[in-house]
């Protein structure tokens, strides 16, 4: 499974503080979660910011589409399940990752399947983002103009 943790206070950023981007420290050593080509275009940026209740549980998810972090940004416990089975099958393999400090973070690619279990109050910061490629290739635009996502349908401003 495609998975990196860490914590961005320790990352080696070169005194920059970008862990995510294109710099050559965010490329590393059997990982390229955390890089992202200068001349790559994405689409489908989504972000998350969530103040999480104590033994909030997330329940099914589907399976994971282009990169997404989680990352803690304030004190408590948060757990995330990775699978490459929906189920989450003991003989599948199953890879718990548990942020517990700030900074604390774990990034995964697609094709992987996710829950999480918040044990602590805690306040989590989630950024998805895909390749603009990826998108033409399923018929959408790489701009990402003209798509709605499906929660917003239907509101108002």
């Amino acid at each position: 499974m495609n998975i990196l943790k860490g914590n961005a206070q320790d990352a080696d950023t070169r005194g920059t503080g970008w862990f995510v981007g294109f710099g050559d420290w965010t490329v590393l050593p059997g990982s390229d979660l955390l890089h992202v080509p200068k001349d790559q275009p994405l689409a489908g940026l989504c972000i998350k910011w969530y103040d999480h209740p104590e033994s909030q549980e997330s329940g099914p998810k589907p399976v994971s589409e282009g990169r997404t972090i989680s990352i803690l940004v304030s004190d408590g416990c948060f757990e995330v399940d990775f699978s490459t089975d929906p189920d989450f099958h003991p003989d599948a393999g199953v890879e718990r990752v548990v942020l517990r400090r700030q900074g604390d973070f774990v990034a995964w690619g697609e094709g992987i399947y996710h829950r999480w279990r918040c044990a602590e109050r805690t306040k989590v910061l989630t950024v998805r983002w895909g390749e603009a490629a990826a998108r033409r290739e399923e018929g959408g635009r790489a701009d990402g103009a003209g798509e709605v996502a499906p929660s917003a349908a239907g509101r108002r401003s």
